[in-house]
């Protein structure tokens, strides 16, 4: 009979400082995620792009620094984080960051000053970055239309 081995969900974090690490996914998110493979095969698409709530040192007295990063890639391997890269189970989807103070509010929890204004910084950057990518592609919109009605008006 074969060797049952446990599986982990990993992801790629960016940062606001485009830094990138691996972070282990915590295990009940990990149960939600698997629960969801199985009736959804893109399930990996339901996580990426979405951003979560990440330690960011170690833990000391149960306690560590936190911030909010995107999620860019996932993987599956058969081992667990040593160190402290494990996320938080709280994220925010990119529909629920459009209305930021409803976005912090369910992601700042009960955590400390520190880390609700660590939290608050970052969101402030992903909130903006997505304004930004919104406005760049009505743009990207209105000069394509801008290109048909030229052409159009040239016949």
């Amino acid at each position: 009979m074969g060797k049952c081995r446990k599986e982990f969900i990993w992801l790629l974090i960016e940062f606001p400082d485009n830094h990138k690490e691996w972070y282990c996914v915590s295990r009940v998110l990990r149960e939600a995620l698997f629960a969801e493979r199985t009736v959804n095969q893109f399930w990996k698409n339901t996580m990426i792009g979405n951003y979560i709530t990440v330690s960011i040192s170690r833990y000391i007295n149960g306690r560590a620094r936190l911030k909010v990063g995107k999620v860019t890639k996932i993987r599956i391997l058969h081992y667990g984080s040593k160190d402290y890269h494990w996320t938080r189970n709280q994220f925010v989807t990119p529909e629920h960051l459009k209305n930021y103070s409803d976005a912090f509010n369910y992601l700042k929890h009960n955590y400390t000053w520190y880390n609700k204004l660590a939290i608050a910084v970052s969101l402030y950057y992903w909130h903006n970055e997505l304004l930004r990518n919104q406005n760049r592609q009505m743009k990207k919109k209105i000069r394509h239309l801008r290109y048909l009605l030229r052409k159009r008006s040239q016949k």
